[in-house]
């Protein structure tokens, strides 16, 4: 540039500015195009974990029905019991207490088959949640172990139902009666402990209304109510075993 004139030194640099501009210009543009890149793929990644309605997507047992509830026994016995119980619910059991023996010898005999839809609105009536606690564990050793297990275990939460106003098990003895029912107890104590199953189990709470079932115990047989009132519809199932 040492021979080029002075206007042609002026013409120069007006060159390498343009042309430092446009690198600029480029880098800039590239960087937003990537910021745009990646925030578009963290909404990707949100959006794939919500639901339509833009609720985060519950964790589902693995077995269970679409109707939030748990089918134990042969799928083509001759008749179908629908049960909906709340853990904490001292009347389901005496539900629980009166038709539990017979039910069970029933469903292995293949005379019917229960669909349990557990769902947890008492927890009001302890101080410990002991309702949706008790709900999520009981999902939690569904999906690990079966509905064999879950049965088990839903035969423990009721055989050790805290009275209401008191403390229920505390989620180490819940972890602890879910590996005495079939459940790894270094996989089922995280789901527990971490309420896995919170939202699948305030789903199935919220079923029940739609449903048109407004309170617990409530038994149907093949479809149709069981009775309209706890005693009438343990002898309405109790009928069907005897």
């Amino acid at each position: 540039m040492d021979n080029l004139t002075p206007a042609e030194r002026v013409a120069h640099l007006r060159l390498d500015e343009r042309a430092t501009r446009r690198r600029r210009n480029l880098f800039v543009a590239c960087a937003v195009a990537g910021v745009l890149a990646l925030v578009i793929a963290i909404g990707l990644v949100i959006q794939s974990h919500r639901d339509t309605t833009g609720q985060a997507v519950q964790k589902t047992p693995h077995g269970a029905t679409s109707d939030h509830g748990v089918l134990v026994g042969k799928k083509d016995a001759p008749h179908t019991v629908v049960v909906y119980e709340d853990f904490q619910c001292p009347i389901c059991n005496e539900f629980e207490q009166a038709t539990s023996a017979k039910v069970q010898a029933g469903i292995k005999a293949g005379k019917i088959n229960v669909e349990y839809r557990m769902v947890s609105f008492l927890d009001r009536a302890s101080k410990n949640e002991y309702s949706s606690r008790a709900a999520n564990a009981a999902a939690a050793v569904l999906d690990l172990a079966g509905p064999e297990a879950f049965l088990k275990f839903h035969t423990t939460l009721f055989e050790h139902q805290p009275a209401e106003g008191t403390a229920g098990p505390t989620n180490a003895t819940l972890i602890d009666d879910a590996v005495k029912a079939g459940a790894d107890r270094g996989k089922v104590a995280p789901l527990i402990n971490g309420g896995a199953y919170d939202e699948w189990v305030a789903a199935a709470t919220d079923a029940m209304s739609r449903n048109g079932v407004n309170g617990t115990p409530t038994a149907f047989i093949d479809g149709k109510a069981a009775g309209d009132n706890p005693a009438a519809m343990a002898a309405a199932v109790l009928k069907l075993v005897d």
